[in-house]
């Protein structure tokens, strides 16, 4: 994870904004393993030394990434009132890719970055708002794996050319998710 304390003067979140800002070119640009710190660091105009005064690696700055779009997306749906509403939390996701820049949608969709998303995934299923979900249910993990394909069916959508639209995406998913969750609920 970074290497940095909270205090932060003018010149570090510029460096650090530098980083990212680079980092999310080089992402819209190549497949994550083409991407080197040497690349990195020339195109946010910094040295290599520069670069791990904050991070040990790419994969810091990937991960730091992620945890903020878990923290978003864990925030999206703590608003929510009712967990059991599988269709709210599917339009939030795919609202939220639908409405995130597009290195979001990449780091989400594309095969590339198929480390990126399931790791999100595993983190998002494990947050308090799904694991409170699970209880609901015979077999927790059963139900865990189903709900991954509720990322699995917007990529492919997206992928795909968004052959319909997203409303009727999500109710799409909306009705699948439900006829096969509603088999499992513990009454």
């Amino acid at each position: 994870m970074p290497k940095r304390d909270a205090k932060q003067d003018l010149r570090v979140k510029r460096t650090l904004k530098n980083i990212r800002s680079a980092f999310y070119d080089l992402i819209l640009e190549k497949d994550y393993n083409s991407i080197s710190i040497t690349e990195l660091t020339e195109k946010a105009d910094i040295n290599r030394k520069t670069f791990y005064l904050h991070y040990n690696s790419i994969s810091d700055l990937t991960k730091e990434i992620e945890q903020e779009i878990l923290t978003e997306l864990s925030g999206k749906f703590s608003h929510m009132d009712n967990p059991d509403d599988i269709t709210e939390c599917i339009s939030i996701f795919y609202h939220y890719l639908e409405e995130g820049s597009p290195v979001i949608r990449k780091l989400l969709c594309d095969a590339e970055y198929k480390f990126f998303y399931s790791r999100l995934t595993t983190d998002l299923l494990e947050t308090t708002f799904f694991r409170k979900f699970y209880t609901f249910t015979e077999c927790p993990d059963l139900v865990r794996a189903y709900c991954i394909t509720i990322s699995t069916m917007y990529r492919s959508w997206a992928n795909q050319g968004r052959v319909m639209p997203l409303d009727q995406l999500i109710e799409y998913a909306g009705k699948l998710v439900l006829n096969g969750y509603s088999s499992v609920k513990i009454s």
